[in-house]
Order: C-alpha cells, then sequence, then structure tokens
C-alpha cells in the first residue's frame, strides 16, 4: 500500500511583464498527485499568497493546506490543485484595485489591478497548465481572496467568468471607511458593481467582529447580487461570521465553506442557530437576525430568505432577510423553521436605542516605542504625550471590534503570552476603555 501525502512547491522570482516585477508562487499539490501521473486537477488561484500555507511577520497562515488535506482524507472535497500568489512589498493595494470612477474619490491612483488580472491570466495560468497537470475551464479554476484581495477576487470573477467559474469573496474591502475630525463615521463605497449574472458561483462572507469591514457591506451586496438573478443557495452562498475579526486566522476558520462548496459536498443541514441582538427599539437602528445553518459537511451558511414566525405579531415582525421591525414595547419570542430544523430566540422592543455610542479608548506603549503620530486600537489613535494614546469615536451601536494594537501593517503588539490573541468590544453603551501594550511582535 502506497502512502499518499500532499507536497508544496516555492517557484521563486516569478517574473511579470505585465507588473514589471517578480513573486513566489506556491504551489500545493494533492496526495495523488506523484502517485496517480495520468490524473488531472481543478485549480483553485489564492491572493496573498505569502499567507496561504505559512505565516510571516505580517500575518499568521490560513493553513490551506491542512484543511484541503483533512477534507480530502474525510472524503467530503475532491482533490485539487493551489496556487498561492504573493504579494509585492507596497504595492498589494495598487495591484488589488482596479480602476474605476469611485475610486478616485477615495484614494490616489496607481491602480494596476487591469494589468494584475493580465498577470494571473496571461502569466501565472499559462505557466500552471504547461508545468503541473491542471483541468481547464471555468467548471475547474476558482479565485479566492480577502479583505482588498476579496475585492479584487470580485472583480476579476465578474469580468472574466469564462476562466474563473467560482469566487470566494472574503472580508471584501468595498467600503472605505474613516472617523472625521468629531469622531463621526463616513462611508464611501468604491468598488464597481457589473449589475450582471454570468455563470458564476460566489461565496461571500464577512466576520460579526470586523469592526468598520460590516457585515451590512456583505449583506447589501449579496442582496444586490439576487436582484440581479442569483439564487441563494445555488450559485450565490452568504456567510455572517459569528464573533470572526478580520485576520487570517478568522480566513482560516471558515476557508473550508467555499472549499466544500466549489469542490466538494456540502451534505444535509444539520442545526441552525440565531444570531444577532435580542433587544431592539422602536426609535433607534435597524437590526437584523443572522440565521446561520451548520451542515453535515462542516459547511455553513447564512440563511437569506427564511419563514418566520413570532408568537405576539403585535410587538414584532420579522421579514424574510431577518431584518426586524419593532411594533409596541414588550417581550415575545419568534421562530425559525427550515429544512425540519427549528430555532427560536426571545426578543424585547425597547423605546429608543441610540445609533451610535461614544467609545473612548486610550492605550499605554511602553517606554521603548518610537513616538509614532498615531496607532489603531479599533480605531486611530492620536499619541498624547508620555507612552499614551487616546482617541474617541461614534460606533455604530452593536459593532464589534477584534484586534490587536497595531503601529502599521503587520506592526502588532504581542499578546499570545497572556492566553489573548487579540482584545475586543463592543459598542453596546458609551464606554471608556483602557489597554497596556506589554511589548510588541516585532
Amino acid at each position: 500500500m502506497v502512502s499518499m501525502s500532499s507536497r508544496m512547491v516555492e517557484i521563486a522570482d516569478f517574473p511579470s511583464v505585465n507588473l514589471g516585477n517578480t513573486r513566489s508562487l506556491y504551489v500545493y499539490l494533492p496526495p495523488s498527485y506523484h502517485v496517480n501521473t495520468e490524473k488531472r486537477y481543478a485549480v483553485l488561484y489564492m491572493h496573498d499568497g505569502q499567507h496561504v500555507f505559512s505565516a510571516d511577520v505580517t500575518g499568521e497562515s490560513w493553513e490551506m493546506h491542512e484543511t484541503a488535506d483533512r477534507l480530502v482524507s474525510e472524503g467530503r472535497m475532491e482533490e485539487i490543485i493551489i496556487v498561492g500568489i504573493a504579494t509585492v512589498p507596497h504595492q498589494r493595494l495598487n495591484e488589488y484595485f482596479h480602476d474605476n470612477p469611485r475610486m478616485h474619490e477615495v484614494t490616489d491612483p496607481p491602480f494596476a489591478g487591469e494589468q494584475y488580472e493580465a498577470f494571473i491570466i496571461e502569466e501565472v495560468m499559462p505557466y500552471m497548465n504547461a508545468t503541473f497537470r491542471t483541468l481547464q475551464g471555468p467548471e475547474y479554476t476558482a479565485m479566492m481572496g480577502s479583505s482588498a484581495g476579496g475585492i479584487v477576487t470580485y472583480n476579476i470573477g465578474f469580468r472574466r467568468p469564462e476562466i474563473f467559474g467560482s469566487i470566494a469573496v472574503m472580508s471584501p474591502f468595498f467600503v472605505k471607511t474613516e472617523f472625521d475630525t468629531e469622531g463621526q463615521l463616513q462611508e464611501y463605497p468604491f468598488y464597481q458593481r457589473y449589475g450582471t449574472h454570468p455563470n458564476l458561483r460566489i461565496w461571500l462572507d464577512m466576520g460579526g467582529a470586523e469592526g468598520v469591514f460590516m457585515e451590512k457591506y456583505a449583506r447589501v451586496e449579496a442582496e444586490r447580487l439576487i436582484h440581479d438573478g442569483f439564487v441563494p443557495g445555488e450559485d450565490l452562498m452568504l456567510f455572517l461570521d459569528p464573533g470572526a475579526g478580520h485576520s487570517q486566522r478568522d480566513w482560516a476558520g471558515r476557508a473550508q465553506a467555499p472549499l466544500l462548496y466549489f469542490f466538494g459536498h456540502i451534505g444535509e443541514p444539520a442545526s441552525i442557530q440565531l444570531h444577532g441582538d435580542s433587544v431592539v427599539g422602536i426609535n433607534g437602528p435597524l437590526k437584523q437576525l443572522n440565521p446561520v445553518i451548520t451542515y453535515t459537511s462542516g459547511f455553513v451558511q447564512t440563511l437569506m430568505n427564511g419563514t418566520f414566525h413570532v408568537e405576539d405579531p403585535d410587538v414584532l415582525r420579522v421579514w424574510p432577510d431577518g431584518s426586524i421591525t419593532p411594533r409596541a414595547l414588550g417581550s415575545t419570542r419568534m421562530f425559525l423553521q427550515y429544512g425540519g430544523l427549528t430555532a427560536d430566540k426571545e426578543m424585547r422592543v425597547v423605546d429608543e436605542m441610540p445609533e451610535f455610542v461614544k467609545v473612548t479608548v486610550q492605550v499605554k506603549v511602553p517606554p521603548s516605542t518610537p513616538p509614532y503620530p498615531s496607532i489603531y486600537a479599533g480605531f486611530e489613535l492620536p499619541y498624547c504625550g508620555e507612552g499614551l494614546y487616546r482617541g474617541s469615536a461614534m460606533i455604530p451601536h452593536g459593532l464589534t471590534f477584534a484586534f490587536k494594537v497595531s503601529r502599521g501593517f503587520g506592526l502588532h503588539e504581542k499578546i499570545g503570552t497572556s492566553g489573548l490573541n487579540r482584545r475586543s468590544f463592543t459598542a453596546s453603551s458609551e464606554m471608556d476603555l483602557f489597554y497596556e501594550v506589554e511589548d510588541w511582535d516585532v
């Protein structure tokens, strides 16, 4: 009996004519690749390739090789090839942003997204097809990316569906958010919508603790895609991941779901849970429930069109998309049924809930820390002297931030030794928070 295991190959200094630079490609070859030499494999192309299979000083690892190995060994997914396309220092956002009129309203060019797209299609893919035993065609070719890598995946998927038949758009950077001088949150959507319905399968997700990367951005885009003709549960899957932040660790935690969707078997619904606030105000922000279905395979999705029943409809109504309309003060229980499964939640209606709450954060840093003009702890904190940073912002009610204090990209505090991997807070009321950084990762 031949023992089979997956293998990793690095193609260093891979050149690009389109972009005028070089980078590494990291290639995962599945367990049977070197044994069954006649077999060809579907391919998943991933951005931020330096984090796909291992960690570095700027971030953790998705551990995609481990996830793929596990799903294959359990018989839940076919074997595939995974290609991690590394970024080039200081060029990531340039390459991940396609040019469109809205881009010029929020940031400065260059926008090399079209050149990066050409690099993948005209340079990386021909190399992969010539060097490895790949299956070709959109039904065998997928793309996955997160944050800015999510928006470039979205653009390439809609621009070139004849090449990429499946795209995983994870925690997409669809909207630029910033707090103005008075601490008010300003939102600037800058991504281009296509308004089309190509032959394309879309996985779209967002974490519930990503702070200003809000669930609502993914939910709104899902609703627009449905309007374009996409069908939830068929060629569109949405997952709002409760408690997940904006990090490689969080994306690794749910990467198995798009893998199962694109290359495996999602199984049957096994359980359903209702996430979301249990208190709503007659006067206040819109609240929506997040019904999460877990399947026998481990696949998960947010139900976008449910049938809810409310014990006392005079108190509130729940619409198929989970949005809640409060009608009168009081409490009631609501129920959701799906595929023989039932979930329920006790709800309370109060007179008023604030739209925004004031959150003030103060951070003390080690004496050896250079005096940066500002650092980040969920939002930007200006330096106020003697190793202290302090700032305030008006945060949308209920918004959760999971974060590490940061001095800039990849320059995070070291908090793993205390048993925590990040800090978090939820803007449920006015708060004054204090954190102390013991040490920095780098």
